[in-house]
């Protein structure tokens, strides 16, 4: 519920300024907070950063991205992705809004808090605020009133100071011609494509290149550090049969959830829409679910939804049945579209498949919700006791299976005895999947932790609970050239037809440059001329956004200036472009498009100048950075 409510209430801006703060709140009394003077991290014009709270930050921001990777985050990982730099630097920026709040005159009064409270909609019942739902909430994420009004109440402080560091932004009606023809423009380049691959069986590679190679790569041929296992999985779902549930446990869950268990009855929605094809062979239908997987990530995480419209622009239909839908009851939709769109919250993104296409879906707003029905309420709560309880079996029944082998029990006999099936693995190594279990970076890790014959604690891992025992272990290994001599020579060969592939990409793109025809260069090459279609700038090149450097090539061309000063290489292949369309958008569209542009241009503004803003307080400040702790 509180990523809910995160998701809620949180604006661009206080993800800037101070990161995912827990959205949290109270309606009585103000809290105090007292502190003996602890370790400080760091100051920030004479205000401490104290230890406790650098660890509570990091550890949100662990959990964060234990989130997004689906719980494979290491400390490694955090390492690597500076996290404690992250932590420390949210902290800091936390305590310049604070200070500049209270140098503006900025405050939040009790009356205002107490507005805000009541009108958050996961507190209400029936459209009024609700004390023990509010409390129920409460205490299940087990935090003081105290801790939960201080951060609601500087989060308002937050929503303030942005206004008044913003106030001053506008947008002009230049400015909104200019980013529209930007965004909208589209460009069509005819290319030839080569590769290294025709290349490889021509290269000789002598002993003299490979020594040299090897010794300039010789990390890239080290074996890894490999590891084989034998494992139990204890699986949730095989326990749901055995959990049995009281009509009072029942009634409790639906009594503690009851602000959860509605539906929505009015919804205002804005969608994107991808039309299927007629008739779309197979290719295409997973080419448009694959855009529409990728459209629904980009929504999930933060991109903007207007925006990401615009990778649908070619497309007239797209644009007709795209937008802000308004308000909209049950019964007006396909019954597809309906089923995703009133299961969202505000604020939520989902993806509808309908025999039409896929449609993109963002519910702005639930104005009116209405109850579940009995039978489905009861359905749900006994779904989810049932699930958690098989959580904690699982989880029991792991532990339990770890402390007799422990103890020197043979696995099978452990296994025999719980009704479990051990599983031995190949050899295997960190990065590697494994047969049956896929990619799991928690059960690969465990694994290259044990020796022969040595338990693994309970690892928890998207089956289940795992419990491991070491059968081999092989060190990481540093072979003789002798050894690996045949992938030496291969990756010299690849090397050299590289080479050579790019030199004669250039000698194409030379004659090209000097006037020959497309079609006699492309003939002599033995390549055919492809068409990338007319492509807009968000959409990019042959709709990879990733291929910045070719999409950026291709908009610099013209008709009279129709090749680029360079082969463009790309995923190991090299590409040479020649202009042969552009189309900018029709005067029409701009009109109708005008507002909803303006809103997300000055959004953007705004975003750039509290940015700006906020670099220079920290330019400004006295930041003393003691330790970051290990």
């Amino acid at each position: 519920m509180l990523k809910l409510l995160r998701k809620y209430s949180r604006s661009w801006f206080i993800a800037i300024a101070i990161g995912a703060i827990v959205v949290v709140f109270v309606l009585w009394g103000v809290g105090s907070f007292q502190s003996a003077r602890l370790q400080e991290v760091a100051s920030v014009n004479g205000a401490p950063i104290l230890l406790p709270a650098f660890i509570r930050q990091y550890n949100d921001l662990m959990k964060q991205y234990q989130e997004q990777a689906r719980g494979e985050m290491t400390e490694e990982m955090a390492k690597a992705l500076h996290l404690k730099e992250q932590a420390l630097g949210r902290l800091i920026d936390e305590e310049l809004l604070r200070q500049a709040a209270a140098r503006l005159g900025i405050g939040v009064s009790d009356e205002e808090l107490r507005a805000q409270i009541q009108g958050y909609p996961y507190f209400q019942v029936d459209g009024r605020f609700n004390e023990r739902v509010y409390y129920q909430m409460l205490g299940r994420v087990h935090l003081s009133p105290e801790d939960f009004e201080k951060q609601e109440r500087h989060r308002l402080i937050v929503q303030k100071l942005v206004q008044e560091v913003t106030s001053f932004a506008k947008v002009s009606d230049g400015e909104l011609q200019e980013l529209f023809n930007l965004t909208r423009e589209a460009v069509q380049v005819n290319y030839l494509v080569t590769s290294p691959e025709p290349y490889v069986a021509k290269q000789k590679v002598s002993d003299a290149e490979a020594g040299a190679y090897f010794k300039d790569h010789q990390a890239e041929f080290k074996t890894p550090e490999r590891v084989q296992v034998r494992y139990v999985m204890v699986r949730p779902q095989e326990l749901l049969e055995q959990v049995r549930l009281s009509p009072s446990q029942i009634d409790d869950y639906l009594q503690e959830h009851a602000a959860e268990l509605v539906r929505a009855k009015v919804i205002r929605v804005r969608q994107l829409f991808l039309p299927q094809s007629s008739p779309g062979g197979p290719a295409e239908q997973s080419r448009l679910a694959a855009q529409a997987q990728d459209l629904l990530r980009q929504a999930q995480t933060g991109k903007d939804f207007a925006r990401l419209g615009d990778t649908l622009a070619q497309n007239e239909e797209s644009r007709r049945k795209s937008g802000d839908l308004g308000y909209l009851t049950r019964g007006q939709n396909l019954p597809e579209w309906e089923k995703v769109a009133f299961s969202l919250r505000a604020g939520q993104v989902g993806l509808a498949r309908t025999p039409q296409g896929f449609y993109l879906i963002k519910v702005e707003e639930v104005k009116e919700t209405e109850k579940l029905p009995d039978a489905e309420t009861k359905a749900i709560a006994t779904q989810a006791l049932k699930q958690e309880k098989s959580l904690r079996l699982a989880q029991d029944k792991a532990k339990e299976v770890r402390s007799e082998l422990a103890a020197g029990a043979s696995m099978a006999e452990v296994a025999k005895k719980h009704g479990l099936t051990p599983k031995d693995t190949p050899l295997f190594a960190l990065t590697e999947a494994l047969p049956g279990l896929g990619r799991d970076h928690r059960f690969n890790q465990a694994a290259l932790k044990l020796k022969p014959r040595e338990v693994s604690p309970v690892v928890e891992v998207s089956q289940g609970f795992a419990v491991l025992q070491g059968l081999e272990h092989r060190p990481a290994t540093e072979p003789a050239l002798e050894q690996v001599k045949d992938l030496v020579a291969e990756a010299v060969k690849r090397q050299k037809a590289g080479e050579q592939a790019a030199q004669d990409a250039g000698r194409w793109l030379e004659r090209l440059r000097r006037g020959e025809p497309l079609t006699q260069v492309a003939a002599q090459a033995g390549l055919p001329i492809e068409d990338s279609g007319f492509f807009t700038r968000f959409q990019g090149f042959k709709n990879q956004f990733q291929a910045q450097a070719l999409t950026s090539a291709a908009f610099g061309l013209s008709a009279q200036n129709p090749y680029p000063a360079k082969v463009l290489p790309w995923q190991e292949k090299y590409y040479l472009l020649a202009f042969k369309a552009r189309r900018l958008p029709p005067a029409s569209e701009f009109e109708k498009e005008r507002e909803n542009l303006r809103k997300s241009f000055l959004e953007q503004k705004r975003e750039l100048i509290f940015t700006s803003w906020l670099t220079a307080e920290r330019q400004q400040a006295k930041i003393k950075i003691y330790e970051i702790p290990s």
